[in-house]
């Protein structure tokens, strides 16, 4: 037995060896060499601060992921994927073109030592942009309707102004910078963190990496009030062209709707628009006025419409010269069996002005003329007539008249 397992060691040596060759062979053949194509490998930026410390911003045009071709045995290969390689792209080298070569790596320095890579497309283009800045006020918008019988106050926020930095062409572009507060069915002060939105003159929200704000949350407090209808008071300033008058004044509404602290809507019943001014005014005056500038301090308007319609009305005046007789004279407080004779020593006409309308229906009698006799004594009397103004007219001259008091026989 130990003769047969001694003998012929040399063939057996030889098989081993012989075996072990046809082993690496099948190994060798089994494990070829082949290529592959890897998508998508996520581009990392380095020394970017060689153009942000320009104040310059960049926007990757092209180049933000990469792909390879990678050649090595198929078990390496077949193993691999974008997670196993690092693409670079060095900002420091962007070229005048503004493009900069992109660099592939694999993450395990075994595997890069046992492939090879080709980049499909191994350069990354941006576009440059003078950075800048600017301060926004807040404007605070509400959405929905408080209870009925409730309106919104001023709102406050915090900040009052925010400062928004990015690419010229987008800053440039912003109208406002808005936070929208929901007070739906609200009776109660309404305080709530926004997040400021922006817009351009569009009305369209500009967002995107280009725009950077340290500002996140917007604290904003709405106060809610009761509210309270009160008439409109109107009344004009200034006085019209000659000849001319303010015939009357028309306006709507002649009541609004307000809110504003208990204390304050306690005591207010009208709200005045005192400043319609009708200076130099020869035809009619048609004027729109925002109601909001003549509320008190802490009162808001809760009507939709915030204008107030204005007509005034405005016409000429005429002159007109009356003749007065004896009998459109009334004495008054005469004595007893006294006469009283009345005439025209200078003329018996009176001048008068007023609106043409008015004017011209007049009578010598509506002038209501009268002359107090416990003013004239025995004999004869010279008495200038005193005539009123009213409302309709106003006299511009009157004339004397001699009145003779005698007894009677």
């Amino acid at each position: 037995m130990k003769d047969k397992l001694f003998s012929n060691w040399g063939w057996k040596l030889l098989s081993l060896i012989l075996g072990f060759a046809v082993w690496v062979t099948v190994l060798n053949v089994d494990d070829y060499s082949t290529t592959r194509q890897i998508r998508d490998i996520p581009v990392t930026l380095i020394n970017t601060d060689a153009i942000t410390d320009k104040n310059q911003l960049y926007d990757i045009v092209s180049g933000e992921t990469v792909d390879i071709i990678v050649k090595g045995r198929r078990s390496v290969v077949n193993a691999l994927g974008a997670s196993d390689f690092t693409a670079i792209a060095d900002m420091s080298k962007l070229s005048i073109t503004n493009a900069v070569n992109i660099t592939v790596t694999a993450n395990s320095s075994s595997v890069n030592n046992n492939i090879s890579i080709t980049i499909v497309d191994n350069v990354l283009q941006v576009e440059l942009e003078e950075e800048q800045t600017a301060s926004l006020p807040v404007t605070v918008t509400t959405k929905g309707e408080t209870a009925e019988g409730y309106t919104t106050g001023i709102p406050v926020s915090t900040p009052n102004l925010i400062t928004v930095k990015g690419a010229a062409s987008v800053i440039e572009r912003i109208e406002k910078a808005e936070v929208q507060v929901d007070v739906s069915g609200r009776t109660s002060d309404v305080t709530a963190t926004c997040t400021p939105i922006f817009y351009d003159a569009n009305g369209d929200e500009i967002s995107g990496k280009k725009l950077e704000s340290k500002v996140t949350g917007v604290s904003v407090t709405i106060p809610v009030y009761k509210t309270k209808t009160v008439a409109v008071k109107l009344d004009t300033t200034g006085v019209p062209a000659d000849n001319y008058k303010v015939v009357n004044a028309e306006y709507v509404p002649n009541e609004i709707t307000v809110g504003g602290p208990a204390d304050v809507l306690q005591n207010l019943t009208e709200i005045t628009v005192d400043d319609i001014d009708v200076s130099g005014c020869s035809e009619d005056l048609e004027s729109t006025v925002e109601i909001s500038k003549y509320l008190p301090d802490g009162v808001v308007l809760a009507d939709e419409n915030t204008s107030i319609s204005v007509h005034v009305a405005i016409e000429r005046n005429i002159s007109r010269t009356m003749t007065i007789s004896a009998n459109d004279i009334t004495i008054e407080n005469k004595l007893t069996d006294y006469d009283y004779a009345v005439q025209f020593p200078e003329g018996n006409t009176v001048v008068i002005s007023g609106l043409s309308d008015e004017v011209a229906k007049l009578t010598a009698k509506d002038l209501k003329i009268t002359i107090d006799a416990e003013t004239l004594s025995i004999g004869a009397n010279t008495v200038e007539l005193s005539i009123k103004d009213s409302d309709t007219y106003t006299v511009d001259s009157t004339c004397k008249v001699d009145i003779e008091v005698t007894a009677m026989p």
